[in-house]
């Protein structure tokens, strides 16, 4: 599928994955909506893009609440056109024993990471419809690394978002709606990570390398490759 001049909204686009993700599908010739909770955060991803001869838009909402996603969906649908391509990367951290964990806590965790995907699909999902296809592109996390102490909630949120994506797969097929998990193959050198895990102070991946697997999804023709996990750095060594 040629990307030139396609719609992507990119959740989480601030800072860290997302960020990555947004500028790469930008390169690829992709306009860009950008959303997230920080509006200077957003407007940076977007003046990179622009920077680079790219088309882009800042968007500041909070993926756990349906009525500001769709006002921020409405506002690019207006500026750009149908959605085609979503990555939903926007991310919280939190590390705490389960015994230490607040209910506020937990909530906000799983509900930005699993919550979050669901309302972030289901605000695009009509676009994709009726262009008869898209490509839902959702960051996960190498479950068998990150089950460690102190990651309950932040584990039990993105399990849920591996099943999640999985179903989504198979109920949007018919649709020509392909939807797929990508993570980085370990702990990224983002803020989120250096806040929850500083022991980690060597070995840290480049959130860059996301994006070749993120455009990669993007470009995938209707119903073909759907409810699969790309590991971004196992990807790359495979191809060096």
């Amino acid at each position: 599928m040629t990307l030139t001049g396609m719609h992507a909204l990119v959740t989480g686009g601030g800072r860290g994955l997302g960020r990555a993700s947004a500028l790469a599908l930008a390169k690829a010739g992709v306009t860009v909506s950008v959303l997230a909770r920080s509006a200077d955060e957003v407007a940076e991803t977007v003046w990179l893009i622009e920077e680079n001869g790219g088309e882009g838009l800042a968007l500041t909402a909070d993926v756990r609440a349906s009525s500001q996603l769709e006002q921020a969906v409405a506002q690019a649908r207006a500026r750009f056109g149908p959605i085609r391509i979503l990555v939903a990367a926007a991310g919280i951290g939190l590390r705490a024993p389960i015994y230490e964990t607040s209910e506020a806590q937990w909530d906000a965790v799983v509900d930005t990471l699993l919550k979050g995907v669901f309302l972030s699909a289901r605000a695009v999902i009509p676009d994709m419809i009726e262009a008869g296809g898209g490509n839902i592109i959702i960051v996960g996390a190498p479950l068998d690394r990150i089950a460690v102490p102190g990651f309950a909630a932040y584990y039990a949120a993105k399990a849920g978002v591996d099943g999640l994506a999985r179903v989504m797969a198979k109920d949007l097929r018919r649709f020509g709606i392909n939807v797929n998990l990508v993570h980085p193959g370990g702990f990224a050198d983002t803020q989120m990570v250096r806040t929850t895990v500083p022991e980690v102070r060597t070995g840290l991946l480049s959130p860059d390398e996301i994006g070749p697997a993120v455009v990669e999804l993007a470009a995938l023709p209707p119903r073909s490759q759907t409810g699969q996990t790309i590991d971004a750095h196992a990807r790359k060594l495979a191809q060096n």
